[in-house]
């Protein structure tokens, strides 16, 4: 084995040996049980009844006789939104991965708001498309909602990764400045 591909292997076991440290001390956090009644268990349920109201007023638009309740969506078909409705292991595992890959600090910033964002947003109309597929087809409701749906995150999340790894190892562009002696 040459130098150069025993620090390949060695950058990719820190990889993973990162990304397996910082996903699983998220996803301790984000599953470990909390007191019933208690602070975190209160900024849970807004959370979770805001991506309700969220994808509420998206339903309404195309069924006016839906209201929420906390985190439940109630019109034509009644759908809660329940932790890991929220696709949270899908945005930590995503975080994960690219705090621990080798790129600049800014780009890791960038790539989490990107990444999170465009989870947030799909899962969203993930969640009224279940709506609608609980109307209109409500027998493929648990295939599509359990076998699916998760993929298609999980898919999108690997290929966000994917294409931020990609990007976050090109060269930063060099600024442009005027030289000194440039007139206005």
């Amino acid at each position: 084995m040459n130098r150069s591909s025993r620090e390949l292997r060695r950058a990719r076991l820190r990889f993973a040996a990162a990304f397996v440290a910082v996903g699983g001390v998220l996803l301790a956090l984000y599953s470990f049980p909390y007191a019933e009644h208690g602070m975190r268990e209160v900024g849970f349920a807004w959370y979770l009844g805001a991506y309700a109201r969220a994808a509420g007023s998206l339903i309404h638009l195309a069924d006016p006789t839906l209201r929420v309740s906390g985190a439940d969506l109630v019109g034509r078909t009644s759908l809660t939104v329940a932790k890991n409705c929220d696709a949270m292991d899908v945005n930590l595992l995503l975080v994960a991965a690219m705090i621990a890959f080798p790129a600049p600090w800014k780009r890791r910033l960038v790539g989490i708001v990107a990444g999170v964002g465009l989870l947030s947003i799909v899962n969203l109309l993930r969640i009224v498309a279940l709506y609608q597929i609980n109307v209109h087809a409500p027998r493929a409701f648990e295939f599509i909602h359990a076998e699916v749906f998760p993929l298609v995150m999980v898919v999108l999340a690997v290929g966000a990764f994917g294409l931020w790894s990609r990007w976050s190892r090109q060269a930063e562009p060099a600024s442009v400045e005027a030289p000194a002696n440039a007139e206005a």
